[in-house]
């Protein structure tokens, strides 16, 4: 294997770079988009259980147990509860798409390291062929060892390249797509979020009088 690697000569450093970071991305991202750790039961709970005879208190403590971004937007939602319909919605709104941008965090990275290793094994294919035609301009076809070293060098790297890039792309795609069902699921709760701080008011005011 490791014959292998040197082979592929001075372009297996930078191939070497992106699997690392590729393979540290992915970890990091499968670790912090665990819905589990995430859409809590007990946040969930006291969204859909705000009731005109409650206070937040219960709730602020649920999220001070539950931190994260959906505690987050549920935090957001209650601080302006009081406040007009159209500025609790646009607050929901706005720590909604912040918390997605959280949970899409460095995902960009790994779609850069899918697109950007085949290119660089491209690269690698490209100067393995350059040094065989260099060899054959200068030397002939007399060093057959010369000539197999700088297609092998070619062929290494063409390989290594896509050994790296393909499983960073399903790896991007797939963790996309687990954070886009987490931020639509947020998204829902926030919906139900307005709906009871609606309910609440309405009940609070029927209460009076």
């Amino acid at each position: 294997m490791w014959e292998l690697i040197r082979s592929g000569n001075v372009m297996m450093i930078p191939l070497g770079v992106c699997s690392l970071v590729g393979l540290a991305i992915f970890l990091e991202r499968l670790f912090a988009l665990r819905r589990g750790q995430i859409v809590y039961p007990e946040v969930a709970q006291a969204v859909e259980t705000l009731g005109a005879g409650r206070d937040f208190g219960v709730a602020y403590a649920i999220l001070d147990r539950r931190p994260g971004p959906f505690a987050n937007v549920v935090r957001a939602g209650l601080d302006h509860a009081d406040a007009d319909w159209e500025i609790v919605r646009d607050v929901l709104q706005e720590s909604g798409r912040q918390e997605a941008v959280r949970l899409s965090r460095n995902l960009n990275i790994l779609e850069t390291v899918a697109a950007v290793a085949p290119l660089l094994g491209l690269l690698g294919t490209v100067t393995g062929m350059i040094r065989v035609f260099r060899v054959v301009s200068t030397a002939g076809l007399g060093q057959p060892e010369v000539l197999s070293g700088g297609i092998s060098e070619a062929m290494i790297t063409t390989a290594a390249g896509l050994i790296i890039g393909i499983p960073a792309l399903v790896a991007y795609h797939w963790l996309q797509g687990r954070a886009d069902g987490i931020i639509f699921e947020l998204e829902q709760y926030a919906s139900k979020l307005l709906d009871s701080l609606r309910r609440r008011r309405a009940e609070a005011a029927g209460e009076e009088a």
